[in-house]
């Protein structure tokens, strides 16, 4: 039992309106509160009337960080929970908003609060910009395949990467041949391609600019970027995720954090083993698949170790596979704190900083 504060406050976050329960050091409830989330100095004013040694737990969700910021100066720590685990020691209980806040209260008194991970703020910063990049990105892939199916409905297969250069020359030079609702469409979408071309180039420049002016991040990031298939994009990606990677005392639990362990399912003797929980942040998991796809066409070892997989998996499971492999040869690397080396790689001497050391496949 937690006796070390007066107080503990368990907190259900909702977009409108926040609700806490309020524990004395025994873990009785002396009080309970709807605060609406509006005015954020009455919810700073009221966690600093509670004392300065007061413990909060809030649940994580999308929308935690102006909380958090809020909080956090008025409190004495504050805990960021993890849904999935607070969901399983929830039990029976009615899922109300005071039960939930009730609940966080008790976990955190009772010193069982499952904690999910808060990076520093740098890397707070880096994971918004470094999400909003791939948001980009995505939505730029969504327009280029609207323009690429609006040429096949006209039998117009056009270039093979639909850059907005390109897409423009294309439109330009077989214009005449679309009817005059896909030719309408067809401008709008390079239009949309430019756009977001500029405004991805804008982001990764900001992105760089950033990771230079942390300089503790370089050596990090460049051993990461030693992995096969990894590039600076994944690598910052894998970094602002994970966080401090080395965190994770494990591979297993690296990967569970990232959703790439298969579900078990187990009764007595016998288990199944299912797909992957796709828990955790998808972009880690989508940034993963990419660098696995990318060291298969361009790494022989990581071909290699695809075909072998690909033999009784299936494709698709031996790049699943193979991310996990690149995910775990990025914690190592880490670890180590050495460039990555496929086995039996014949090294020149004075090419790689440092003792060099390899991975078992």
């Amino acid at each position: 039992m937690n006796t070390t504060t007066t107080k503990t406050i368990g907190v259900d976050l909702h977009k409108a309106s926040l609700t806490a329960t309020v524990l004395d050091p025994e873990g009785t409830v002396i009080e309970r509160k709807d605060i609406p989330t509006k005015c954020r100095n009455h919810i700073a004013a009221y966690f600093a009337g509670h004392g300065p040694d007061v413990q909060v737990a809030v649940e994580s969700v999308g929308f935690y960080h102006w909380f958090w910021d809020t909080v956090k100066p008025a409190v004495r720590k504050i805990h960021l929970a993890d849904p999935a685990g607070v969901r399983a020691c929830a039990g029976r209980r009615t899922k109300t908003d005071r039960n939930d806040s009730l609940l966080l209260a008790e976990l955190l008194h009772q010193n069982r609060l499952p904690m999910a991970y808060v990076p520093d703020e740098p890397v707070r910063a880096l994971r918004e910009l470094c999400r909003h990049r791939h948001r980009l990105a995505r939505q730029l892939a969504l327009v280029r395949r609207h323009l690429r199916w609006t040429g096949l409905k006209n039998n117009l297969p056009g270039p093979a990467t639909l850059t907005s250069d390109r897409a423009q020359k294309w439109l330009l030079s077989q214009e005449t041949k679309l009817s005059p609702v896909h030719r309408l469409s067809s401008r709008q979408f390079v239009d949309q391609i430019t756009t977001l071309e500029r405004q991805l180039a804008d982001v990764e420049a900001v992105l760089k600019d950033t990771v230079a002016a942390h300089a503790d991040l370089a050596p990090t990031l460049a051993l990461i970027q030693s992995v096969s298939g990894i590039g600076f994009i994944a690598a910052i990606t894998i970094l602002c995720e994970c966080g401090d990677i080395t965190r994770f005392d494990n591979i297993d639990q690296l990967s569970s954090y990232a959703g790439l362990c298969p579900r078990v399912t187990q009764s007595g003797e016998s288990a199944h083993h299912g797909h992957i929980s796709k828990q955790g942040p998808p972009v880690l998991r989508w940034v993963l698949q990419q660098a696995a796809w990318v060291a298969i066409r361009c790494d022989p070892n990581a071909r290699r170790i695809y075909a072998r997989i690909s033999k009784r998996a299936g494709n698709k499971k031996a790049a699943t596979a193979l991310a996990r492999k690149l995910l775990s040869y990025a914690w190592s690397v880490c670890r180590q704190g050495r460039p990555f080396v496929w086995p039996n790689t014949e090294i020149k001497p004075g090419s790689l900083p440092g003792p060099v050391w390899s991975f078992d496949i």
